[in-house]
């Protein structure tokens, strides 16, 4: 019985050995693999987090950009994209995208105010007054200089994206300035929009993007000041049915990847993806123009939302209340910004 059981168990390491010999298992060289594996292997993945709908001017810059990322690399970098704060809200994507979690966000220039004061200067009221003077600004040398200021914080500036001007939504009808009286609004957290409100007699609260629907839902807002897109993407206007017309700010997007991240790329990479934001810029403009325009033209066909426009003489009345906002600006942040882009504004189109 024993001779047997010996022989059995020597039979079956013979068997294992032949197996794994005709197999290479014991092979010192490396397996072989198809060339799409290695393509697979040599793949770059760019992450790109983002916390707004997919149906709004990022939403949608950000999937034309993959495409044409993709396409120009021949599918050799993907961009995987994370709408909705699926990652990381407004209040955290900057933390996570300087660890390298993610490598492209695109937040509100208002987010970089706290690590980069000068950027202060875009959030200024009434400072731009159209789409002209708005595309003229985000393309110039002023917000050149702006990015180029990220480097600071260990972040690659890319390109500014536009999302329009900012409206007032409110719970009930916000006109003149008393009307802000006591009114609780919701802001990004920015010393200017912080000092914006409390010089119209409001008391302003900062909070994330993704807190919006639920503050208003639990009467902790009564208003806050957003561009028509989002307002209408997110349903806001379900809540705060009373929407004015101001145009008294600006929401523009900063897009940026991580430094380290973009310098391991190769410079071919790296073209690609300038490339492709340079090609896609006017694009970017003109479709965040046709969504508020068309977004505005649902609202106004509801009949549950009232929309108010603010004639000279009242908008005068709101300036005279907030113009102070610009000597603080010059005085405690950078004149030199501000001087700078008020000449960009003034410059006539070549």
């Amino acid at each position: 019985m024993k001779l047997f059981l010996t022989g059995s168990f020597i039979t079956i390491i013979i068997l294992i050995v032949l197996f794994s010999y005709r197999q290479s298992i014991f092979s010192i060289n490396s397996l072989p693999f198809d060339d799409e594996q290695r393509g697979l292997n040599e793949q770059i993945i760019i992450h790109f987090s983002h916390v707004v709908a997919e149906n709004t001017p990022k939403g949608i810059a950000a999937e034309k950009f993959k495409a044409l990322v993709e396409e120009k690399s021949g599918g050799k970098v993907v961009v995987q994209i994370y709408p909705n704060g699926m990652l990381f809200n407004d209040e955290n994507e900057l933390e996570a995208l300087r660890d390298n979690k993610v490598q492209i966000i695109a937040p509100t220039i208002s987010k970089l105010t706290n690590s980069l004061p000068n950027w202060q200067v875009l959030d200024l009221p009434f400072i731009i007054e159209n789409n002209e003077q708005l595309k003229k600004v985000l393309n110039g040398e002023t917000s050149d200089s702006l990015l180029q200021e990220l480097e600071k914080i260990n972040i690659k500036g890319l390109t500014f994206w536009n999302n329009g001007f900012k409206q007032i939504a409110s719970t009930s009808p916000v006109i003149g300035v008393e009307d802000f009286n006591g009114m609780r609004i919701r802001m990004m957290s920015s010393d200017i929009l912080d000092d914006q409100f409390k010089l119209l007699g409001a008391k302003p609260i900062a909070t994330s993007f993704g807190d919006v629907y639920s503050g208003i839902k639990n009467n902790i807002v009564d208003a806050q000041e957003n561009t028509i897109s989002n307002i209408y993407s997110k349903q806001f206007h379900t809540m705060e049915n009373h929407i004015t017309l101001s145009n008294h700010g600006v929401l523009a997007y900063a897009v940026m990847m991580n430094e380290d991240f973009w310098n391991s790329l190769d410079t071919d990479t790296q073209k690609i993806i300038t490339d492709s934001f340079e090609e896609m810029q006017d694009w970017q403009f003109e479709r965040a123009e046709q969504f508020n325009e068309e977004n505005l033209s649902y609202l106004k066909e509801n009949s549950a939302v009232h929309i108010y426009e603010l004639d000279e003489p009242i908008k005068n009345e709101w300036k005279e209340k907030l113009k102070t906002i610009y000597t603080q600006y010059e005085k405690n942040v950078n004149g030199h910004y501000l001087s700078d882009l008020l000449k960009e504004l003034n410059e006539p189109d070549s």
